[in-house]
């Protein structure tokens, strides 16, 4: 199936070369669903064998009743449904991630598509299409009340920030928006999880969960941050919970932290801290909850400084001054300079495990630099001492 370069959808395709053929094979397979061509699906598809974190709703329709039979299931829906095209992230040469904005009624939501190639010269194929779960964000509160006062929460944040946002609340399901903005999040609670989390304290208690779709514009994310935490502060005062969780991630946020990210106090290495965890696994380090932020993941082999202590407060480091620089990118090929080391900035990993991503915003590596390479550095940072 052969897809018109000049349609109005392709004309706003960004970037060249690789990265609008990565996005025109995504529109090549939404358009053969839209008309139900199974043909002209399979052409573009993957084909080779996938692990689970690559499957989609096509691959598992299609595995359990047939190509056809999914084809013409999905076509109604793409039929009514709009994405728009935010990003391409090329991981390397052979794979992409094609970052759009799905239009449904009365909600926007972020998905990705993986495409992938055999070699540089043959054609992107479409691995699957998901939700881009590291747009949206999602967090857990500590709730001891059986129930949310919508009145009383309203009047609660005027009087504390002194207007911006409402809430109505219809049963354990509510609707939290911003008057003067085009933010909405989604209130639902107070309820018990399956599992309550590990870290958090409050266990058999209840929650309170408050999701939103993060917007990709560089000059409204911040601003859209503040107000939800700004939200979840008087949560906790109303309801007299311990602290926060993302559940994306894993991380414990305590009441006081929240507050004082709130009051605009923490220090970048304690925003670092708040917003990420750093593992250690299959042989790296890295960061996890940068990408909240519109930021790049950190990562670094585990062994880049002898002792991975050592290296966890590198990346640890590295994750808090991205945070205070907040959008400006750190260029590729910056080198950084510890005692008598020289490090360099280079592309990270697709995501941390296989089958994982770290998002539209990718993953920066710290590597170790040739000697030959140490000079005609554009841009060098000194790395304080001691780290950590």
């Amino acid at each position: 199936m052969v897809v018109s370069l000049t349609s109005p959808t392709l004309q706003t395709l960004p970037g060249e070369g690789a990265e609008r053929e990565a996005a025109l094979a995504v529109e090549t397979l939404r358009a053969a669903l839209r008309k139900g061509d199974a043909e002209a699906v399979q052409s573009v598809r993957w084909l080779a064998p996938r692990p689970p974190g690559e499957r989609d709703l096509l691959s598992d329709l299609a595995a359990g009743e047939g190509l056809e039979l999914a084809v013409r299931r999905l076509s109604r829906f793409w039929r009514r449904a709009e994405a728009r095209v935010e990003r391409v992230r090329l991981v390397s040469s052979l794979e992409a991630e094609v970052y759009e904005r799905l239009a449904l009624p009365g909600e926007a939501v972020p998905i990705v598509s993986l495409v992938r190639r055999a070699a540089v010269e043959a054609p992107w194929r479409v691995v699957c299409t998901n939700e881009a779960h590291d747009e949206r964000f999602t967090l857990w509160l500590g709730a001891n009340g059986d129930e949310i006062d919508d009145v009383a929460w309203s009047r609660a944040f005027e009087a504390r920030f002194g207007g911006g946002a409402e809430l109505v609340m219809d049963g354990i399901a509510g609707v939290l928006g911003a008057p003067d903005e085009a933010w909405l999040a989604h209130v639902r609670g107070p309820f018990v999880p399956l599992a309550w989390p590990a870290i958090m304290p409050g266990e058999g208690g209840s929650l309170i969960e408050l999701t939103a779709a993060l917007t990709p514009q560089w000059e409204q994310r911040g601003a859209q941050i503040e107000w939800l935490l700004r939200a979840a502060a008087v949560f906790l005062d109303e309801l007299g919970g311990a602290g926060a969780y993302f559940p994306a991630h894993e991380k414990l946020v305590v009441a006081p932290a929240l507050a004082a990210a709130v009051r605009g106090e923490l220090r970048p290495d304690q925003a670092m801290r708040m917003w990420a965890r750093v593992d250690d696994a299959g042989g790296y380090v890295f960061t996890s909850g940068l990408r909240q932020l519109g930021l790049a993941e950190v990562e670094a082999p585990r062994e880049l400084m002898g002792d991975p202590s050592a290296t966890i407060a590198l990346v640890r480091w590295l994750g808090g001054k991205l945070v205070e620089s907040s959008h400006d990118v750190l260029a590729l090929g910056t080198e950084l300079v510890l005692t008598d080391r020289t490090f360099t900035i280079v592309p990270g990993r697709r995501g941390p495990r296989r089958g994982k991503s770290y998002g539209r915003w990718g993953a920066l590596c710290i590597a170790d630099v040739e000697e030959r390479l140490k000079r005609g550095s554009r841009t060098r940072i000194r790395v304080p001492e001691p780290l950590g």
